[in-house]
């Protein structure tokens, strides 16, 4: 039997994988700067609006169906 092995996904990649799957509900990941610490937040593209403060990447792809079983969001 094959060992499995985790391929590690950058956030860049990530981001832009939750992006592009987003862009059919009308929303958007953005990076919040704010205070020094950067955190990533939901936006409605039609409202303008915070949907989601404090998302994070690795459930929010698996949740969208991006990030694959033996994928894992890279440190």
């Amino acid at each position: 039997m094959a060992k499995s092995t985790m391929i590690a996904i950058s956030h860049r990649a990530l981001k832009g994988r939750i992006n592009r799957a987003l862009v059919r509900e009308r929303k958007q990941l953005r990076a919040d700067r704010r205070g020094g610490v950067s955190k990533h937040i939901l936006i409605d593209t039609k409202t303008r609006t915070v949907v989601a403060t404090d998302v994070d990447l690795a459930a929010l792809a698996r949740k969208l169906g991006v990030l694959e079983p033996w994928e894992t969001a890279a440190s």
